[in-house]
């Protein structure tokens, strides 16, 4: 018999992300067409990224400390079997889709994304190396992140006596590795490596997690409506590149921002913006596939739409409204045909169960 926790907003910040990033992906599609001349919206993408990796690293988190609070131990097995039904089933699925939409003619640098390093090929495209990155699957390196934190973060809470503490010096650690390397002038390529495996954003989540789980004062303090306000306008401004700090540290603070945004939706019954509700419950249930299979829709509808460049406003308004549609009706059927399945398999192995909107509805 699992333990219910009733967590609500959380899929509303997982819709948020979710769309701003296809939002990035249509923008950018809409200036490789020549449709538009600016990028409006080509900071989208990153920084919700960073959004979904704190998302998961405070809920990862927060599962585990109440599994050790109710059964003194942390079930390793159960836990990998719940991490492998949630995501290798659509992960895999999608790389098979794009093996053959290309016809089997994929580049050897595939064997990056079957076996779970994507962003191993990312980072070094982005250092300028002559690696190959495959177009279709270069948002798969956000995955290899997340699966790569999975590997190890179980484990260090599992043997650590002091979890809090544990997780604060490895986030401080992995920051002070990539600060030094700067300074140091390291390879550039071992900089875009430690750069993009945002471990350090899915720790401050971790973090996050321990405050809430433990109601420190700072929960208290994160809770005032002036901090509430005052995160979400500095995330809108990042996001459209309004105010930039240093790319070495952008990321950890907007995952600071995400942290007070989430305490805020679970625990604050008079948040400044709401995102409970049932529009966003359901994009936000769908959230995984809306993140997998957006360039594949893009792909396709650009391809039928935007090979000529007549009538460009018309075209990037029927562009813009056909591939969210698109995009939202595949997550929908992928969600309720697909994922399920292993959806429901994977609360077998569940002994803490979270709700992001309120089960009772």
């Amino acid at each position: 018999m699992s333990t219910k926790l009733f967590l609500p907003g959380l899929n509303g910040l997982r819709a948020i992300a979710a769309l701003s990033v296809i939002l990035a992906h249509v923008s950018e599609t809409l200036v490789e067409k020549r449709i538009l001349n600016t990028n409006y919206f080509g900071h989208f993408g990153g920084y919700s990224v960073t959004i979904f990796f704190t998302l998961s690293g405070f809920l990862i988190t927060f599962l585990l400390l109440k599994e050790l609070e109710l059964q003194s131990k942390i079930d390793i097995k159960k836990f990998y079997i719940r991490r492998i039904l949630r995501i290798w089933p659509l992960y895999f699925f999608y790389i098979l889709l794009i093996v053959i939409v290309m016809k089997f003619t994929v580049p050897s640098t595939i064997w990056y994304y079957v076996f779970i390093v994507p962003n191993i090929p990312f980072a070094l495209h982005l250092a300028g190396n002559s690696m190959i990155t495959i177009p279709l699957l270069i948002h798969y390196w956000s995955l290899g992140v997340e699966e790569q934190f999975y590997a190890f973060w179980p484990w260090m809470l599992k043997n650590s006596k002091k979890i809090k503490k544990t997780i604060f010096i490895f986030c401080v650690a992995y920051f002070g590795l990539k600060v030094v390397l700067s300074i140091l002038n390291a390879p550039i390529v071992i900089q875009s490596i430690l750069l993009h495996t945002r471990f350090c954003c899915l720790a401050i989540g971790g973090i996050g997690a321990c405050l809430y789980f433990e109601n420190n004062k700072i929960v208290v303090f994160v809770k005032q409506k002036f901090v509430e306000i005052l995160a979400w306008l500095i995330i809108v401004l990042f996001l459209l590149n309004v105010i930039r700090v240093f790319s070495i540290v952008n990321h950890e603070i907007i995952a600071l921002l995400v942290v007070a945004l989430i305490i805020n939706q679970i625990s604050n019954s008079k948040t400044v913006i709401p995102l409970e509700n049932k529009l966003f419950d359901y994009l936000g249930k769908i959230s995984f596939g809306l993140y997998i299979y957006n360039p594949l829709v893009l792909y396709f509808i650009s391809f039928l739409l935007l090979e000529t460049n007549e009538n460009k406003p018309l075209k990037a308004t029927l562009f813009i409204f056909s591939t969210f549609s698109a995009v939202i009706l595949v997550a929908h059927l992928s969600y309720f045909y697909f994922e399920k399945r292993f959806l429901n398999l994977k609360n077998r192995f569940t002994t803490i169960e979270s709700y992001s909107s309120n089960p009772n509805n």
